[in-house]
């Protein structure tokens, strides 16, 4: 009975460790991504969004590629920020238990607040690189969105759990 009690604790722990170190190399990612200097971030969106345009349209006008590589750039915002919403939601809930989910999902909205804000205040000192409400508005919205999606799995698979 005690030996399967630590081994559900070293498993625990073990999770723990894991999820956080993967929170730490995905914030570590996000943080290389946004500071990356304009020119270089910018060419490489616009050289997806050629490619891309081409392959939509049949002789793309630079207006067409500019919208397609808006497109793309709101896109990451959103992917990014999702992928971050859902790993600080799964940290979050392993680390807390019970009731005190609650108090980690929120801690997880303010982590994702406080990232997708400052990761654009501080792009205002990198070369090329400005501030804009309207990103930190889609990396939030994509960080909720992550969030959201873990919150509802969770009781989806406690459902079932009940259910089987």
């Amino acid at each position: 009975m005690i030996k399967g009690k630590y081994a559900k604790l070293w498993l625990k722990l073990i999770v723990v460790f894991a999820s956080i170190m993967s929170l730490a190399v995905l914030l570590c990612v996000v943080v290389f991504v946004s500071f990356q200097n304009g020119t270089e971030s910018s060419g490489v969106t616009m050289k997806a969004a050629a490619r891309i345009a081409e392959n939509v349209f049949e002789d793309p006008t630079q207006e067409q590629i500019r919208t397609v590589s808006l497109m793309i750039r709101y896109g990451a915002h959103l992917a990014m920020f999702f992928v971050v919403g859902l790993v600080t939601a799964f940290v979050s809930m392993v680390i807390f238990s019970h009731y005190f989910r609650i108090i980690g999902i929120a801690l997880s909205g303010v982590v994702c607040y406080m990232l997708a804000y400052y990761t654009e205040y501080f792009k205002q000192f990198v070369e090329g690189r400005h501030f804009q409400m309207s990103d930190v508005s889609l990396n939030w919205y994509g960080g909720l969105a992550g969030i959201l999606c873990m919150v509802v799995s969770y009781f989806l698979n406690r459902l079932l759990v009940k259910l089987s």
